[in-house]
């Protein structure tokens, strides 16, 4: 913690733009317990487990567990690890020719690197020379391990073996306009959300497909790096495409979105279906169309840009397309140019969907270029909301831009409060 206090920091926010939970020292609210203990339960409930070596071999404790094995805390975390079966992703920082090699704590770090080297199944080591080195290395090592077979069976078993349920901070009670409450009882509201409901399932974001693209684009072009302007992931899909073809894009796609030990729907998606008869999202993946079957709603799957007629009285239009309909998918920036060439017959649809009674918006979809020139078409005739956290006063001024009234919480407090009975 003392040599590596950045490249930790780092990782943390690493691995939260991928959407996992990083467990660091730094994090660990006291409780009570000792800290070995608190470690340990930590341990148990992990998945994986990302190994820095700095300068220092670390603190050898004087008392409890470890001093018996006169090691540090580091390497107790390792063995720990290695005897819960945890994949162990190890990066060791490069030492230089100035490093200390002589001195005990040296001694005992590079002893320790060697254990961790001559881990049969150690594959991802990877050597670091700062901060910007560490950064691309852990996000490549992260991508490959959910990509790797084998790796993908031991998170599969660790998933299987932890019994500690995911937690959510408790949902904050709001109130739910009026006109959205009576809308949802008549069964004339829209819903439309961006990946923000799928995040919270516990998939990867965009960042860990952008991260896996540029890889295996630099296994074939060394040289390359990700456009600094365009679309986003779509700049990167498209390169991906042009030198390695459509069908290895679409199964990196599904790949990641194939977790280990799968996903479900989360109470979002579940309330989702039995409130809105009408849902609209630019999501590949298939939670809503699992709690939809989970609930026997009889929601109708549309994918694609367009919506067929007779429109069905319920359905989940994913506009964006989905993984298993391949000819629809919307990634590169061809697909949004042919996204976009249905733009007319598409604003007819929605226009036709939005008349129909109000539309509460939640996630990120409003910042795809694509989707926000949709919006902007139909401002005259939108009517609805889109959640906004408090004090997000920038949120605030684009909703009122897309005359949408915003509202102050998150999607899980929106739906609770339209679940509860009417006052």
């Amino acid at each position: 913690m003392e040599d590596l206090e950045n490249e930790r920091a780092m990782i943390v926010e690493v691995l939260k733009s991928m959407n996992f939970e990083p467990v660091n020292a730094e994090s660990l609210l006291p409780d009570g317990a000792t800290s070995w203990d608190r470690i340990s339960e930590e341990l148990e409930s992990c998945h994986v487990l990302l190994l820095l070596s700095g300068t220092r071999y670390g603190w050898i404790p004087t008392s409890g567990p470890l001093a018996q094995d006169n090691i540090s805390v580091t390497h107790g975390e390792y063995r720990a690890a290695r005897k819960l079966g945890l994949p162990v992703l190890p990066f060791f920082k490069d030492l230089g020719y100035k490093a200390d090699k002589k001195s005990k704590d040296a001694k005992l770090r590079d002893a320790f690197r060697k254990e961790v080297e001559g881990w049969d199944n150690g594959q991802f080591r990877s050597i670091f020379k700062n901060v910007v080195d560490l950064s691309a290395a852990v996000g490549g090592a992260v991508v490959r391990m959910l990509s790797d077979h084998f790796q993908r069976d031991l998170i599969e078993k660790r998933r299987m073996l932890t019994v500690a349920p995911v937690t959510f901070p408790p949902v904050a009670e709001i109130a739910a306009p009026e006109h959205l409450r009576r809308a949802v009882v008549a069964g004339n509201a829209t819903l439309w959300v961006g990946s923000g409901i799928s995040l919270r399932a516990g998939l990867p974001s965009s960042a860990v497909l952008t991260t896996e693209l540029v890889r295996s684009i630099q296994e074939k072009a060394s040289e390359y790096a990700p456009p600094s302007v365009g679309s986003g992931i779509a700049s990167v899909a498209s390169d991906f495409e042009m030198l390695q073809g459509r069908d290895l894009l679409l199964h990196k796609l599904t790949q990641l979105l194939d977790l280990p030990g799968g996903i479900t729907p989360t109470d979002s998606h579940l309330h989702a279906v039995e409130l809105f008869p009408r849902i609209i999202t630019t999501n590949y993946d298939r939670l809503l169309e699992a709690a939809a079957e989970a609930k026997g709603t009889g929601h109708t799957l549309v994918v694609g840009p367009k919506l067929p007629s007779p429109v069905p009285e319920k359905f989940i239009w994913k506009i964006h397309g989905a993984a298993d309909y391949p000819n629809l998918l919307v990634m590169s920036e061809a697909d949004l140019v042919r996204f976009e060439e249905a733009g007319i017959e598409l604003q007819s649809a929605l226009k036709t969907v939005l008349e129909s009674g109000p539309l509460l918006v939640a996630g990120t979809s409003l910042r795809d270029p694509s989707v926000l020139r949709l919006f902007r078409a139909l401002r005259p005739v939108l009517d609805g909301y889109w959640t906004v956290f408090p004090g997000d006063i920038l949120g605030k001024l684009r909703a009122r831009d897309l005359r949408l009234e915003p509202i102050e919480g998150t999607l899980e407090s929106v739906l609770v409060a339209l679940l509860r009975p009417g006052e």
